[in-house]
């Protein structure tokens, strides 16, 4: 896999390179939450519904809004999304509608909180940090939700996981071989995720909340290259753009 490969992608948004990137920032991220913010998965939502009910149990007040303020977020994130597009398909920024242009402002978001997050003390309270994350992932994930036509998670990894076993399952015993390309690409989805939780895990032993501001360097490159991408293939115009 190289740089090359998505820049010259005629659908850069679905490269495998792009979307590993994006699968291992979401893991790096979601380690980072769970470690330094209350153990709570800024998008692993099944995590929170059970961590929820532990805290019921536990009389957790806090535990209790973190992880259901988290849920909340990461749903109005997806929402946020779906209502953009609705008013992209009828009308709004109708002339990037071919380029795919809205993309690059959508990792803006995710962007943008982690690297105000790397500054905030351990003081500030958990249910404000991590449902802000959840809600920046939602975006990201909802974006950017294709890896060569096919459906996939960047922000959490138990569908890439089935996905991976069906197809491989599919592969070998039922000798199917139109799965190769599906097998190869969820199995380095899962494995993007599990490094980027185990990097995670592994600089927070160093860097502590400062973590976080890795996967602010990562996204930024991320969202870069993408764009550079798009301007190869000539899906925007970057000088019209900026006279406009």
């Amino acid at each position: 896999m190289s740089l090359k490969d998505i820049i010259h992608s005629n659908q850069p948004a679905e490269s495998r390179q792009l979307a590993c990137a994006l699968t291992f920032c979401g893991g790096f991220i979601d380690a980072y939450t769970y470690i330094q913010r209350g153990h709570t998965l800024s998008a692993g939502q099944t995590g929170n519904v059970i961590f929820f009910s532990s805290a019921l149990a536990d009389h957790n007040i806090p535990g209790m809004i973190n992880r259901a303020s988290t849920f909340i977020a990461f749903s109005l994130g997806l929402l946020f999304i779906a209502f953009s597009l609705g008013l992209l398909m009828v009308g709004l920024f109708h002339k990037y509608v071919k380029s795919h242009y809205w993309r690059v402002f959508c990792l803006f978001p995710i962007l943008v909180i982690c690297a105000v997050v790397g500054f905030l003390p351990k003081s500030v309270p958990n249910f404000y940090i991590v449902p802000s994350i959840a809600f920046g992932l939602a975006i990201q994930n909802a974006s950017f939700s294709k890896i060569e036509g096919m459906g996939y998670n960047n922000a959490f990894t138990t569908g890439n996981l089935k996905k991976s076993v069906v197809a491989w399952s599919a592969f070998f015993f039922g000798e199917d071989k139109s799965k190769h390309t599906a097998t190869v690409n969820y199995m380095l989805l899962v494995i993007s995720f599990g490094l980027g939780a185990i990097v995670s895990a592994l600089l927070q032993k160093i860097f502590i909340l400062k973590t976080i501001w890795f996967a602010v360097i990562l996204l930024t490159a991320i969202n870069i290259i993408y764009l550079i991408a798009l301007k190869e293939n000539k899906k925007i115009d970057l000088n019209n753009l900026a006279n406009r």
